[in-house]
């Protein structure tokens, strides 16, 4: 569904830039997507990190897996030069900002980051291509 998203977004909205926040899940999958779909469509992959240490705490294979998408985006922009407790919205608010259309991937849960960033999109009228894993078969 993530990959079907990232096509739409090409071929529907003619995005050819796209930015993933990094975090472990679905902005790690939708990285490598984008690095994948390079082969076939003329799009570029930004890597935005909230803080230096983003990836203190990971395990090594996140952290493996973190590490390759870097080798291979076009773009890594470093939006905190500290972690704060506010630089994981910080980045997502970057994120929506530079971006037409905002793929999201929602679990339902009315708060935390996803929840925050899919209203502040609302809020700034982007178009919000919305995966909703409550409808996900499992």
């Amino acid at each position: 569904m993530l990959e079907e998203k990232i096509k739409s977004a090409i071929t529907d909205y003619g995005i050819t830039n796209f930015i993933s926040g990094m975090a472990i899940g679905v902005d790690l999958d939708f990285a490598e997507i984008v690095l994948k779909l390079r082969n076939k469509y003329p799009i570029t992959l930004e890597c935005a990190i909230p803080c230096p240490n983003q990836t203190l705490k990971w395990n090594s294979y996140d952290k493996l897996r973190y590490e390759s998408i870097l080798k291979r985006a076009d773009k890594i922009n470093l939006v905190s030069e500290r972690y704060t407790p506010e630089c994981m919205l910080k980045r997502n608010r970057y994120m929506v900002d530079k971006s037409n259309v905002v793929i999201a991937a929602f679990n339902g849960i009315e708060q935390g980051g996803t929840w925050y960033t899919i209203n502040y999109a609302k809020k700034e009228n982007k178009v919000i291509l919305l995966i909703d894993l409550c409808k996900v078969d499992k």
